[in-house]
């Protein structure tokens, strides 16, 4: 037979809470050094009465090592931020540095051959002009 024993059960859980509360402490909020990582560069996308216009943040990069790829209906950008080493011990890392692949499919068709990018202070910024509006016209019918 066993003997019955009461539990305080509010300690219990007290305690399982601390430690996953440790446990998520340590994986995300920690800082370990890594080395080249996927980056995921962020992207504003606007619209204009006549172009896109998409926004992305790449500080650090190199021009030679970003592509642009315009579509009828599609914006890719891809390329890599390299990494930047600088002499004593990592203590805090919170810079990206990677390869990168971002897709879109844009909301309107737009003239990739007219498609500008320029690069600045380390912001990309894309320039699509739209296609213009298929306009209706009236069609004279001759007699044959």
């Amino acid at each position: 037979m066993h003997d019955l024993v009461r539990r305080n059960r509010a300690s219990e859980m007290d305690r399982i809470r601390a430690g996953i509360d440790q446990v998520f402490a340590d994986a995300f909020f920690r800082s370990w050094p890594t080395g080249s990582q996927e980056v995921f560069p962020p992207v504003d996308l606007y619209a204009t009465d006549g172009s896109l216009i998409a926004v992305v943040n790449l500080p650090g990069a190199d021009l030679q090592d970003v592509e642009v790829t315009a579509t009828a209906d599609s914006l890719t950008l891809s390329g890599e931020v390299k990494a930047q080493h600088f002499e004593g011990e990592l203590l805090w890392q919170e810079r990206s540095a990677g390869k990168f692949y971002r897709s879109f499919k844009l909301p309107v068709p737009i003239k990739s051959d007219l498609v500008e990018a320029g690069y600045k202070a380390g912001v990309l910024r894309i320039v699509m002009p739209k296609v213009d509006e298929l306009k209706s016209r009236t069609v004279q019918i001759k007699e044959s």
